[in-house]
Formats: structure tokens, sequence, C-alpha cells
């Protein structure tokens, strides 16, 4: 699984994942559109359509049919994306070595060099 995502795949993946905290695991384009249009940003519906099927041919998201209707939900918690993430970062910068990717984030936090902390 390839974690890395453009912007608008991760919102709706944390849109979706949001919805699944509820235990709400029959959501449509519509219902995450909803979501998104929160966020202030201008974002066409039929663009969010295509990306969460582009999710669904990345096999990110689970597309299915219940009569005209199609609806999406998350084949991967958001748990298991930022450990293969993790993994990922630890392969290429610190030679597969979690602890030291541990011990730089750990120094990064301590020095609030992360964005948004």
């Amino acid at each position: 699984m390839q974690s890395r995502h453009g912007s608008l795949e991760g919102a709706i993946l944390s849109a979706l994942w949001n919805l699944e905290e509820n235990e709400v695991y029959t959501n449509s384009v519509k219902d995450v559109f909803e979501i998104l249009k929160k966020d202030n940003e201008k974002r066409a519906y039929t663009t969010v359509k295509t990306v969460m099927d582009r999710l669904a041919e990345k096999k990110f998201l689970l597309r299915f049919k219940q009569g005209k209707k199609f609806y999406y939900r998350t084949v991967y918690s958001n748990k298991e994306i930022v450990s293969n993430g993790l993994n990922e970062l630890a392969n290429r910068y610190c030679m597969g070595d979690l602890e030291k990717l541990n011990n730089v984030l750990s120094e990064l936090m301590h020095e609030k060099v992360l964005v948004g902390v």
C-alpha cells in the first residue's frame, strides 16, 4: 500500500474515517461532499466523486452499489495508513530503523519544529 495521497484524497479519507467512527459505513459522495463543504474550500461535487472513484481504483476505498446509488467505505484505518507511512519514512531516511525515526520525531516535537505543533 502506498500511503502518499494528494490533499483532497487525504481530506476524503479523513471525512470517511470520521463518519465510520460513528459506525456509519454506507456513505455516498454527497455525504463526503457535505463534510468537505464545511472546510470553506471550493470543490466541485464531480471532483470529489472522481477522486473517490480513483481511491476505489487504488484499493483505498470499497465502492458498492445498493439500488441505484453507490456507497463507499475505507479499506484501511487511519492507524494503518499512518503506520505504513512511518514505515516508508523509516525505510527511506533511517535505513528501516523505526527507533531512529522515533528519536528524530521526538526531537522535532521537543523543538516544536513540526508544523501545527
